[in-house]
């Protein structure tokens, strides 16, 4: 099964308070794995540890807090989904932290942020406070999604009266189409506040992060009723595990149609972050089925001791899969195009780059390597094709490739191929850096 953790927390290590720090970081099992020794996170290694744990997507959230939690900046966020896009960004403001709030959140959203965390009790002001309304008119009317911290805080310097249920309450009727999560519930003293505002209002969800799962019925009797209002969250890093959180959850609703629901399908409708777009591919079968159909189109191109069927055996996959990344273009949760990149030495490559027949031409490619060409951190992005595949070589030349020089020497410089595919290959080139 799938998981959507909508609660997710960046930030190098220094960036938490030190209070802060111990609670949320230090409380973990993750953080040997997720930071180095001077406490940065490690953008590639922070999203395959959460992914590890059966998560396909996740939101991840940004806080400027100095008196209570820390400052960790928007751009901690976007480390990680450079490498893992199917973790999305939000934003954060905080009235007594930015001065011109507006521009602060513009520049959050250019930056790429699809949504808004807002942190009473810890940034200390109030949820209804009017300066932020023209914020939430923006998120009302862009359809952007606005996250509360509805509850408690044991962080040293948080005031509860700043997480007043009744401010959140004035927010979402002062905005009814603004789509609002209560974040941990209303935490110890305010459950059944949030459960009654989740059950009578539709824009109103409650996200559970924060919360040990086994009392998660004793705080909302009604949450497999009410599934559709309920949304898996961990507050990672500080999670003892966020695949242990789900089948304890799972457990105590028993019924797996409504754990779909609050696992993954509410916040993949809700949302709509996943629905299309770029994620990292990982699972093989779908990888396998979509290079061995877009390879269709080498059949009698290509010489005929180059082609079999199928073009890439599962076994090379396999193999190919544990020495690089790859990505992939999903419409619907399927997998239409993917591509693979691998740093070699002091090149990187792009391997592997099909699109399903039925939807090629469609621009998927030229996503799929844009958004490659953005992660390339050498002098040079090297593509390796067929002499014979005249498309190919177009394509990669409408977007700034040339055709190198001495393409033998960099086919056994870089690749692993034999000498008739060396023979019948071209490489194409584009200077990055």
């Amino acid at each position: 099964m799938d998981i959507i953790d909508v609660h997710i927390h960046a930030g190098h290590m220094q960036e938490w308070t030190g209070p802060a720090r111990r609670l949320w970081v230090e409380a973990g099992p993750y953080a040997p794995e997720i930071y180095d020794e001077a406490g940065n996170q490690l953008p590639r290694e922070y999203g395959d540890v959460i992914k590890r744990e059966g998560v396909f997507g996740g939101i991840l959230i940004p806080e400027y807090s100095p008196c209570t939690a820390g400052v960790m900046p928007f751009e901690r966020t976007l480390e990680i989904n450079t490498i893992h896009p199917e973790f999305i960004p939000i934003a954060n403001i905080n009235p007594n932290y930015h001065d011109d709030l507006a521009g602060a959140f513009e520049d959050q959203l250019n930056k790429g942020a699809r949504g808004l965390k807002i942190h009473p009790i810890h940034g200390l002001f109030y949820a209804n406070d009017r300066r932020l309304y023209p914020i939430y008119e923006h998120c009302e009317k862009a359809g952007l999604p606005v996250f509360f911290h509805a509850g408690t805080s044991l962080i040293r310097g948080s005031k509860m009266r700043y997480s007043d249920p009744y401010t959140f309450d004035d927010v979402i009727n002062d905005f009814p189409d603004m789509k609002v999560v209560l974040s941990h519930g209303g935490r110890v003293f305010w459950y059944q506040i949030a459960e009654f505002l989740a059950k009578s209002l539709e824009n109103v969800y409650i996200d559970v992060s924060g919360l040990p799962p086994q009392n998660l019925l004793k705080h909302f009797p009604s949450m497999a009723r009410f599934s559709h209002k309920y949304l898996f969250g961990t507050d990672f890093p500080a999670v003892p595990g966020i695949r242990k959180n789900y089948d304890v959850i799972h457990y105590l609703v028993g019924d797996e149609k409504a754990m779909s629901r609050i696992g993954f399908q509410n916040a993949y409708d809700l949302f709509g972050f996943w629905k299309e777009g770029i994620f990292e591919a990982r699972d093989a079968q779908e990888i396998f089925k979509v290079v061995n159909d877009g390879a269709t189109r080498y059949r009698g191109v290509i010489p005929e001791d180059r082609y079999h069927e199928p073009y890439m055996p599962m076994e090379e996959l396999t193999a190919e899969m544990r020495r690089m990344r790859f990505y992939g273009y999903r419409k619907d949760m399927k997998l239409l195009g993917v591509m693979g990149k691998e740093r070699i030495k002091d090149t990187t490559l792009i391997r592997h780059a099909y699109v399903c027949t039925e939807s090629q031409g469609k621009g998927i490619g030229s996503k799929l390597l844009a958004f490659i060409e953005k992660q390339v951190h050498t002098e040079w992005l090297l593509i390796g094709t067929w002499k014979a595949a005249a498309w190919a070589i177009d394509f990669y030349k409408k977007h700034g490739y040339e055709i190198m020089p001495d393409k033998d020497g960099l086919l056994r410089k870089y690749w692993s191929v034999p000498d008739r595919q060396i023979e019948t290959s071209i490489v194409l080139g584009k200077k990055i850096k």
